[in-house]
């Protein structure tokens, strides 16, 4: 255990932001594989770790390559932020996919 961090390298933590937002959105390799032809939406909220907009991008980025290198159309993405004023700690991410 490292005194100043959690001894894990940024591509670890990106792939562990990225599995915990596939996790909140539902998504796994079996269901992405189900293709059916309607429209799905997940979402996900960006939340201390992802506050950083580097950190969302690449969380995002991870989302959508994902999908994508499964089959699925990105039909859209939103983010909106979670709260109000100086209180917007989190985003939620909307995507809807195909």
């Amino acid at each position: 255990m490292s005194l100043f961090g959690s001894g894990k390298s940024g591509e670890e933590k990106l792939q562990e932001r990225v599995a915990k937002a596939l996790d909140e959105m539902g998504v796994t390799v079996e269901s992405v594989a189900e293709k059916d032809g309607a429209v799905h939406v997940g979402c996900f909220q960006g939340s201390s770790g992802l506050t950083s907009h580097k950190n969302l991008s690449l969380t995002m980025e991870g989302v959508l390559c994902f999908l994508q290198n499964n089959g699925r159309e990105i039909v859209d993405v939103k983010v909106n932020p979670c709260g109000s004023g100086d209180s917007i700690m989190s985003q939620l991410v909307t995507v809807l996919y195909r």
